[in-house]
């Protein structure tokens, strides 16, 4: 659970977003939701990769534009960073 979070983390600061769309060091990445690719229509995790990204820019506003949950699903995943840490650090100090 840390390496996961630990990657949602530094992926979100790493990539640049806008409203439209996610870059990778100046490379437009296609559309990560299969669904709306297919039909058209946004399900309701449409924006949340963007939200992340603004989140991880420290652009809450921005982000809760993209996503109303991205901001406090972004702030959950971060939390685990400190959580999951001093778990791992007192399971080793212990053992």
């Amino acid at each position: 659970m840390l390496i996961c979070a630990l990657v949602v983390v530094v992926v979100s600061v790493v990539l640049d977003g806008t409203t439209e769309h996610v870059e990778l060091f100046g490379r437009v990445l296609p559309p990560s939701c299969t669904f709306q690719r297919i039909t058209g229509w946004n399900c309701p995790g449409c924006g949340l990769t963007r939200s992340f990204v603004f989140m991880g820019a420290a652009s809450p506003l921005q982000a809760f534009k993209m996503h109303i949950f991205g901001p406090l699903l972004w702030t959950a995943v971060a939390a685990q960073l400190p959580y999951r840490g001093m778990r791992l650090w007192r399971n080793r100090a212990r053992g």
